[in-house]
């Protein structure tokens, strides 16, 4: 899968999730920040499961950078004597490596997102148990 492929089959899942269950959309990332809202999940099994497409994600993107490398290295192989064939190299090469920042950042962002969506969904899973526990100490204490 490419590099933009990935990004819009998660952007494509988030907002497939925010239809269903509500929340708001990608392009309102600014007024998210503002607000403290974000997309809603119904479940934990639903957060884990986005979770790990962004997880899965990742490791697509740090996997293409062993094929980044791959193709570096072949440019840096001598295929011809002339000048324009070394500029034409050393153009690519650069190019690659620019691709290569742009991809590791893309997967650590991939890796942190889902990070979050997991640790979101663990403290609430936290607070409902809470919630539970203390209703059942509220009831013990009335019964």
């Amino acid at each position: 899968m490419s590099f933009i492929g990935d990004w819009a089959d998660i952007l494509q899942s988030l907002e497939e999730q925010r239809k269903k269950y509500g929340g708001t959309s990608i392009g309102d990332s600014f007024s998210l920040a503002v607000t403290g809202k974000g997309f809603r999940f119904p479940d934990a099994a639903t957060a884990n499961k986005i979770a790990a497409r962004f997880e899965a994600r990742a490791n697509s993107m740090e996997k293409r950078n062993k094929l980044i490398d791959d193709a570096i290295d072949a440019l840096h192989r001598q295929f011809s004597q002339d000048g324009y064939s070394a500029a034409y190299a050393e153009n690519a090469i650069s190019s690659l490596r620019s691709l290569q920042v742009l991809n590791k950042s893309a997967a650590d962002y991939a890796r942190k997102y889902s990070n979050k969506i997991k640790s979101a969904a663990n403290s609430r899973m936290s607070e409902e148990e809470e919630i539970g526990s203390s209703w059942g100490k509220i009831w013990d204490s009335v019964v």
